[in-house]
């Protein structure tokens, strides 16, 4: 307990002074470290934006010649009620090009007249594969072939990706793939994860909801798709 002089002595002109200094103090402290935490959040999120970095290629270093056999494209098609139906299709030619184990261009060439359903046998299979090869789908007789350039390579928060424009039935448009690269001095491998692709971007409408199909027959127009690609080392 204080006696009633020490609780006089305690609130002295020089108290106040003293307490109006700590207050200044405590309140430039205070400023300071705001400052300092604005600073770490804005640097914070400079460092986020930047982390995205996209590499327009040059077509520079040695070349690697697409393996058609051990290259896939994997697709799954299917309506809104989850019937399905899944397959593939082979490419006929590719080239990709690296430098210093860096992707630096690359394309190739799909086989539209190879699709195949791998979900169904027999008849099944045989009536579908030629649905999707028909004025309905691909028509494969008239445009035998699709293609794929790549323009640029990603890497941002999510991981690598392949930009590229994607031709099919004579229509182009830009396309980005979730990859997983491998580069050494005689192969590249490039594995996507399943993205989806929108039919009707390239001008197959059948049973689309953009032609107005009636609910029980519509089909889905995204399709999901999974590349693998596999170039070996040009001798």
């Amino acid at each position: 307990m204080h006696s009633d002089f020490e609780k006089r002595k305690i609130f002295t002109p020089s108290f106040f002074y003293d307490m109006k200094n700590k207050s200044i103090v405590l309140a430039l402290g205070i400023a300071i470290a705001l400052g300092i935490g604005i600073h770490g959040c804005n640097t914070k999120n400079h460092q986020t934006e930047n982390s995205i970095s996209v590499n327009t290629l040059d077509g520079s270093g040695q070349t690697y010649e697409v393996d058609t056999v051990a290259s896939v494209i994997e697709w799954v098609g299917g309506t809104p009620t989850n019937h399905s139906h899944t397959g593939n299709l082979r490419l006929r030619e590719g080239k990709l090009t690296a430098n210093e184990n860096r992707l630096t261009g690359g394309s190739f060439v799909i086989n539209i007249r190879s699709i195949n359903n791998t979900d169904q046998s027999g008849q099944d299979k045989t009536d579908l594969e030629n649905h999707l090869k028909n004025a309905d789908f691909f028509e494969a007789e008239k445009f035998p072939t699709g293609a794929f350039e790549i323009t640029q390579t990603k890497v941002d928060s999510t991981g690598q990706k392949i930009i590229g424009n994607l031709t099919l039935k004579g229509k182009t448009n830009s396309i980005e793939i979730p990859v997983t690269l491998r580069i050494d001095e005689n192969t590249i491998t490039a594995e996507s994860t399943q993205f989806p692709i929108d039919r009707t971007r390239w001008g197959i409408v059948y049973s689309s909801g953009v032609i107005g199909t009636l609910k029980d027959d519509l089909i889905n127009d995204e399709v999901l798709i999974t590349i693998k690609l596999v170039a070996k080392r040009k001798s």
